[in-house]
């Protein structure tokens, strides 16, 4: 028996940002690197609920001067 030729199956993912959907792959590394931290916190929220609390730490801003 022969298999048939399928079409790979394609997804896209959409966020939506200020109020508009924007297709996940045009956003830079860095905004999609956090909307991962967000998704992860979420899920470990959920997974953990009633046990532990996840947060997502906020990296201090560094300052223009030097030290």
């Amino acid at each position: 028996m022969a298999k048939r030729q399928r079409e790979p199956i394609r997804v896209e993912a959409f966020v939506t940002v200020d109020g508009q959907e924007v297709n996940i792959d045009t956003l830079p590394q860095e905004k999609r690197s956090d909307i991962g931290a967000a998704l992860k916190v979420t899920y470990l929220n959920a997974l953990f609920r009633g046990k532990a609390v996840f947060r997502i730490e906020k990296a201090p801003k560094k300052s223009g001067h030097g030290a």
